[in-house]
């Protein structure tokens, strides 16, 4: 098995690399033992996604709510557009985004603000 140069390497944040002794520490960003081995700082915790929030809200309230999505445009450059209903009600709606993941996410933050306007929390 060959293995990559080490510029070349991905890290995640609890892998460590071994470097030669000759290798001079890379910039304040990692930390050197004597040994030579460089680990990565500890990372920051993800925050949730605005449609992590909004299905935690829903099972606070043990609701469940639909999501529609719609595309336009030619395959090779769609548009999407999405909205998250609560029965009958649709709570969130998006503009038209270039991916559908966007699209969600904007839908979702829009839910979240109807409920916290309405007063669910």
């Amino acid at each position: 098995m060959t293995t990559a140069p080490s510029s070349t390497r991905r890290y995640t944040s609890t892998e460590t690399v071994r470097r030669p002794m000759t290798t001079a520490p890379s910039s304040g960003r990692h930390s050197t033992t004597s040994a030579g081995v460089v680990s990565r700082p500890p990372s920051r915790p993800q925050s949730l996604s605005y449609r992590q929030l909004l299905q935690q809200r829903l099972q606070k309230y043990q609701w469940t709510a639909s999501f529609h999505v719609e595309m336009t445009g030619p395959v090779r450059n769609p548009l999407w557009s999405g909205s998250f209903w609560l029965g009958g009600t649709k709570i969130g709606q998006s503009s038209w985004h270039t991916t559908k993941d966007a699209a969600k996410e904007d839908a979702a933050k829009q839910a979240l603000d109807w409920l916290n306007t309405y007063g669910y929390h």
